[in-house]
């Protein structure tokens, strides 16, 4: 009888869970270090070209590449098991 009601799709078992949401509260911040090394942490961010996008509810910023100190932010991200690879220069 089961199988008859799942088959004709009338099975009302308990639903299935709906995967955790992400939000930026669980999602590891990323760190950018720049060459006068002050240190912005970051949630979203898109590489573009020569231009790092930072996106947030609040507004999207744009970061040019070459203010950045690349190396020691890829370090710093990797140390804390954060993947940050920056276009080849």
């Amino acid at each position: 009888m089961m199988r008859e009601d799942q088959a004709a799709g009338e099975f009302r078992g308990a639903p299935a869970p709906e995967p955790p949401e992400a939000t930026e509260e669980n999602i590891p911040a990323t760190v950018l270090v720049y060459r006068d090394g002050h240190q912005m942490e970051i949630q979203n961010y898109a590489i573009l070209g020569n231009t790092l996008w930072v996106f947030s509810e609040q507004r999207t910023r744009q970061v040019p590449l070459a203010d950045l100190d690349l190396a020691a932010t890829r370090r710093l991200n990797e140390d804390c098991g954060i993947d940050f690879v920056p276009p080849a220069q």
